[in-house]
């Protein structure tokens, strides 16, 4: 009976760990999966109140990276290996401003994200892009969103225009 009794209560202790419902719906969309290398690339995010409240909260947009702070964006390679995040001198001074906002019950809230910012994507090659909105502080419980790919040419394979140059 004793054991029965410590099961139970390692499975509600278990089960009560668990986050509730995900308060949002995270799709990231991307305009131009095809960009030259040197260009900005950019993301579209798509955040969906799921939930059945209103959610309101502060936003950090670094003046550096212009990246909204809830999300997280995981980039990688064409062989799966995470690509490196961009390095910015004296991170310590960095300015930017927070920005309050509330997203009703069912509304979705579109951000433009240039993920060029964080990430080196300046070779050429094929990308994955997925971002990740908190919940919590802790990592594991962060909703992901749906994974797109951008492939990123050398500058001299620009297609040429209608007369013959290229762009």
């Amino acid at each position: 009976m004793h054991t029965l009794f410590c099961f139970l209560l390692l499975v509600n202790l278990a089960l009560s760990q668990q986050p509730n419902q995900a308060p949002f719906k995270v799709v990231v969309a991307v305009e131009n999966s095809t960009v030259v290398a040197g260009s900005d690339v950019a993301v579209d995010v798509s955040l969906t109140n799921t939930s059945n409240q209103d959610v309101s909260e502060g936003v950090m947009y670094k003046d550096a990276t212009g990246i909204d702070s809830t999300l997280r964006f995981e980039v990688r390679d064409g062989n799966g290996k995470l690509v490196p995040k961009r390095t910015y001198p004296h991170p310590e001074l960095a300015t930017g401003s927070v920005k309050f906002r509330t997203i009703s019950v069912g509304e979705t809230l579109t951000q433009h994200q240039t993920v060029s910012a964080l990430y080196d994507l300046r070779k050429p090659g094929k990308y994955t892009v997925q971002a990740f909105r908190r919940t919590s502080d802790n990592p594991s419980y962060d909703i992901k969103s749906n994974i797109v790919t951008i492939t990123v040419t050398p500058r001299d394979k620009v297609p040429a225009n209608k007369n013959g140059k290229g762009r």
